[in-house]
């Protein structure tokens, strides 16, 4: 009997979580919807691949980025970058010549929640103005608006701590 009232009560909360699990799915809450509606576009490769700005890389052991803005200061390495991007970082970048509001704004996002993210000017020479990457993700924007600054923290929020099995 006690088992029975234990399936019972579980029911219902079993069917609640599952309804917050279809809401973050539902169309219009995944990480590409939510790119589009910015104007932005999400790529994600199965597999390790040259992209710029990089998506994956060779590990530099001794060279590493701390979590936080770099945005004003001299920008780490790619190897830096890249092996933090490996370690599960997010990584908010801009190509140099971003009028300075739009830095400011990002270097803003950065410092909001810096917890595995770096932010830093692009030494790639990428072709878009503002990226986000992970580990095997990308996301491009062609400016900083108040949407495109939205799906920067989607992408943040839901591809930190994406790192390579090593």
């Amino acid at each position: 009997m006690v088992v029975l009232a234990l399936f019972l009560a579980a029911g219902p909360v079993g069917l609640a979580l599952s309804r917050d699990a279809a809401r973050t799915t539902a169309p219009g809450n995944t990480l590409r919807d939510v790119a589009r509606k910015a104007g932005c576009r999400l790529q994600e490769y199965e597999n390790a691949r040259v992209t710029n700005p990089p998506t994956s890389g060779p590990l530099v052991e001794q060279a590493i980025a701390t979590d936080g803005s770099y945005i004003g200061r001299a920008t780490p390495t790619v190897n830096a970058t890249t092996h933090s991007l490996l370690h599960g970082r997010v990584l908010i970048q801009y190509r140099p010549g971003l009028p300075e509001p739009e830095v400011h704004a990002l270097d803003q996002l950065v410092k909001d929640d810096r917890d595995r993210v770096v932010g830093f000017a692009n030494q790639t020479a990428m072709a878009t103005p503002v990226a986000a990457t992970a580990y095997l993700s990308l996301l491009t924007c062609p400016r900083v608006t108040a949407s495109t600054l939205h799906a920067l923290r989607v992408f943040r929020d839901r591809r930190r701590g994406f790192g390579s099995a090593f």
